[in-house]
């Protein structure tokens, strides 16, 4: 391998343009080509970053040895795995595939190959992620709040895989236990899809966590509470700003005095910037991916877990509202 690691970006939306401008400024890495069935978006982003544009993502074989894999969700597994297959190197955008199976067969693919596979989770990469982590062990109970204004971008998948997935795998990183079983509520409102939901995620360590997500909020809004034996971190995500409380004494004897307080300010950082640095690092060590393929299943897993709890339940919604059922209800005037 070269010097600097050769590297491609497949899809050239959104999140494929930022994966290009990232891999451009980072020194370890050489943009050598972005690849899009639009010829037309694929040569005006690799005009934008210096890059070969390419219309099949087969065609970079030989030509690199890292790829971002930014393509819509639905085309995730078959463009992984032909790239994982070449024996290339693969970060690709959350969430891993549209099924765990999918994601299943990925992972163990890479590990046949021996291929670096590192899933986008982005928020495990941020600087809020890793000061929280520092502060807490052991959590016992977590509530994470995420809301937000609509937008017509990421509304082909639900708010579960659009939004709420981020908060699922770092709650599952904080936590390091498997979950055990979901209780969820949602429903859609300005789209086809799910666009507000609420899971209760239990874990076999006995920890719970209470996850609330909206993208039909009027603001926008980032928190996580995080509570664990004689400790409470109250965070603001959005303002980047955490509040400790801890045990010092005895608050039966000592009363406040035996409680401490601390306001910690979450650095300013570049998380995707983290996110390609650690996967390059990865790609160059050998190392084995913060979050990995395990990971990135798990996530899904979740996620498919919550999705499908919520169709029971609007179910259950329906049936109670269909005529014939034991109880009509009927909308007053």
């Amino acid at each position: 391998m070269a010097d600097q690691i050769r590297t491609a970006v497949v899809g050239t939306g959104y999140f494929g343009r930022f994966h290009a401008n990232h891999y451009t400024k980072n020194a370890d890495a050489k943009l050598v080509a972005v690849v899009d069935a639009d010829p037309e978006r694929a040569k005006a982003m690799a005009e934008e970053f210096g890059a070969e544009p390419l219309t099949d993502h087969r065609d970079i074989y030989g030509k690199v040895d890292a790829v971002s894999v930014a393509v819509p969700t639905p085309f995730h597994f078959d463009v992984a795995r032909d790239l994982i297959d070449a024996g290339l190197h693969v970060n690709i955008e959350k969430p891993i595939t549209e099924t765990v199976e999918q994601a299943q067969i990925l992972t163990k693919l890479a590990e046949e190959r021996g291929t670096v596979l590192q899933v986008g989770h982005i928020e495990r990469y941020s600087a809020a992620y890793r000061v929280i982590s520092e502060k807490i062990d052991l959590p016992l109970y977590l509530e994470s709040y995420r809301i937000a204004p609509w937008k017509a971008r990421g509304v082909d998948v639900d708010v579960i895989l659009d939004l709420m997935i981020h908060d699922i795998d770092m709650i599952i990183g904080l936590v390091g236990s498997p979950v055990s079983s979901v209780d969820a509520v949602g429903t859609g409102v300005m789209g086809r899809k799910v666009d507000i939901a609420n899971a209760r995620i239990n874990f076999e360590s006995g920890c719970v966590a209470n996850v609330t997500t909206s993208r039909i909020s009027y603001k926008t809004e980032r928190r996580l509470r995080v509570f664990s034996h004689s400790q409470y971190l109250n965070c603001d995500l959005g303002e980047r700003k955490i509040f400790g409380y801890s045990l010092r004494g005895d608050p039966m004897t000592e009363g406040l005095a035996a409680i401490a307080t601390d306001t910690v300010d979450i650095p300013q950082e570049d998380s995707l910037g983290n996110e390609i640095a650690s996967f390059l690092d990865c790609v160059r060590t050998g190392k084995k991916p913060f979050v990995d393929g395990y990971a990135g299943s798990e996530a899904l897993r979740v996620a498919v877990m919550i999705n499908e709890s919520i169709d029971a339940q609007l179910k259950k919604v329906q049936a109670w509202l269909t005529p014939g059922s034991p109880v009509t209800v009927t909308a007053k005037a």
